[in-house]
């Protein structure tokens, strides 16, 4: 798209940066047919490595998405990761908690994939859709108003919007034209230098990671499907008059052969170099107005846990439908939950990827012995490495007190507020399906349990709530005959009622991002909820419309 295309153009939402986060709004946007800007300062692509892991729930994001399949083609599964010391190879960790789908999980280990291969696939995406980037378009100001968001890009084209939402980073223009403020810390005792280069002489079967007894540290990742590229990782402490080395190719060469002891090891063609400080900071509120902040925009962290991107993907996932549907008519009430929603989240990722740096980063003192003598022995029995990387997957976040979370009695299984876990079966017709197979778009869900459902759903289902019917594998199948409105989907097999816990008659309303809103035995305490955050149909068609 170019700059010319949107000259004084009027639309619904203006999404600024178009990294993962971006990305995954405008997608979001787009496939519920709501017209939208998608902007970024850059005048092409980045090519970086950057965030290199997408944790089992992101990759559930991107399968209702329609991606994980070529998310899955590009990445890596189970990379090891060896430890040295020296030349000495210490340990070898492994990666992967599982070597496939398993009950309620159907994406439980993390994927290597390079940050550029995600916005390359998540951008081929938005294109099916008719959306693209609009390159070299940086924000220079904005005003808002009852109505809207009028913003000046470079060179002085305008675009008018209902809402705006700054997903451009962690210097992001939004949140200072905004005048939020990142409270947090930082850990200024050291500098990391990172980049993307090609290394001969290692095997690509495994990263590699050197501790040294100074508090030294370098690793070095292979990156999938990008030719012979690693990403390369290492920390540097700043001299007396606090300066600190550029990164360059050629002190990359030197750290790597100071730490590792390998001389028979070459780095050449540094095709991305950067430097960067460990921080640990966020704002206090995701929403000014009709202005949002996403992503590194809201929070910057540690990268300990492999956490940013993960947690930008699920900000702008969050907010997608509910923008979506306050333009088609839903109360403006529903976009205040996703501050309500997604602060808790950061604030925990924050804390738990400062402890995890602390651990492992710490350059004396009693956590760099703790770490030595205690945290590394540990990690290489698997059962400790499992349990340390289960505490990164995502797959538990929930949101217990947020204002969409429907109040419930229900002690068995997941509750309202928590994940809908997958759950394995088979069609009517005997082909096999999973519950994601029906969740999979922007609609809601509403999963029965027996066939004492079936008139419950059949009343609940339509072209905003798909129903499924959950049945043992022995239960009689019910078909239906002439003209009976909207017959739900049959899910057969036993594996969601052990997953959630559910008795006979039980109904489970799950949201357009997969958390459950309401566990209730009552088809009308399913339609009260839903009266209050589905639009009016007749005004669904607004969401299409630009803002006036």
């Amino acid at each position: 798209m170019a700059k010319r295309d949107i000259d004084h153009r009027e639309t619904q939402v203006l999404v600024v940066g178009a990294g993962p986060t971006g990305l995954t709004l405008a997608l979001e946007l787009a496939r519920r047919g709501v017209d939208h800007v998608l902007i970024d300062a850059a005048e092409t692509p980045a090519t970086g490595s950057r965030g290199k892991g997408l944790q089992p729930r992101s990759l559930e994001v991107l399968d209702d998405l329609g991606v994980v399949d070529e998310v899955l083609a590009y990445g890596a599964v189970g990379t090891p990761l060896r430890l040295h010391e020296g030349r000495e190879l210490t340990a070898e960790l492994a990666t992967a908690t599982s070597t496939g789908p398993r009950p309620g999980v159907p994406y439980p280990n993390l994927v290597l994939l390079p940050e550029w291969r995600v916005e390359r696939v998540l951008r081929d995406r938005l294109a099916e859709f008719g959306g693209a980037v609009l390159y070299g378009a940086g924000l220079e100001g904005f005003e808002q108003g009852a109505r809207g968001v009028t913003a000046t890009l470079a060179g002085g084209t305008t675009v008018k919007a209902r809402y705006a939402v700054g997903c451009d980073g962690g210097r992001s223009t939004v949140r200072r034209l905004l005048g939020a403020k990142l409270d947090g810390h930082t850990h200024d005792d050291q500098y990391f230098l990172v980049g993307d280069v090609k290394i001969d002489g290692l095997a690509r079967d495994a990263s590699s990671a050197w501790f040294g007894q100074g508090g030294t540290y370098l690793a070095v990742a292979p990156l999938p499907h990008a030719g012979n590229a690693w990403q390369y990782q290492a920390n540097v402490v700043p001299e007396a008059d606090g300066s600190v080395p550029e990164p360059t190719l050629e002190i990359f060469r030197e750290l790597f052969r100071e730490r590792s002891g390998r001389t028979d090891v070459t780095l050449t063609e540094a095709s991305w170099l950067s430097r960067y400080r460990f921080n640990a900071r966020m704002v206090s509120d995701y929403r000014h107005g009709r202005v949002f902040l996403a992503g590194d925009a809201a929070h910057v962290h540690s990268p300990a846990g492999g956490q940013g991107m993960n947690t930008g993907i699920q900000d702008a996932y969050n907010l997608g439908w509910k923008l979506a549907a306050v333009l088609a008519g839903a109360p403006e009430t529903l976009l205040d939950s996703y501050g309500a929603e997604r602060v808790p989240v950061a604030a925990k990722v924050l804390a738990d990827s400062s402890r995890g740096f602390e651990s492992v980063f710490a350059l004396k003192g009693a956590r760099r012995l703790v770490r030595d003598h205690m945290l590394f022995p540990l990690i290489k029995h698997p059962a400790v490495m499992n349990r340390l990387l289960a505490r990164t997957d995502q797959l538990g976040i929930a949101y217990p007190d947020s204002p969409l979370t429907a109040a419930g009695t229900t002690r068995r299984g997941p509750k309202a507020g928590e994940r809908a876990p997958d759950a394995r079966g088979t069609a009517a017709d005997g082909a096999p399906l999973r519950l994601y197979d029906v969740t999979r778009g922007p609609h809601w869900t509403i999963l029965g349990f027996g066939t004492e459902t079936t008139s419950a759903l059949r009343a609940l289902g339509g072209p905003r709530v798909r129903a499924v019917r959950a049945v043992g594998r022995r239960a009689r199948q019910v078909h239906p005959s002439g003209d009976q409105g909207h017959f739900p989907r049959t899910l057969s097999g036993d594996e969601a009622a052990r997953l959630y816990r559910a008795r006979r008659g039980e109904l489970v309303l799950i949201r357009p991002d997969g958390y459950i809103a309401l566990r209730t035995n009552s088809a009308q305490a399913v339609t009260a909820y839903l009266s209050r955050v589905l639009p009016p149909e007749a005004e669904t068609a607004a969401a299409r419309r630009p803002a006036a």
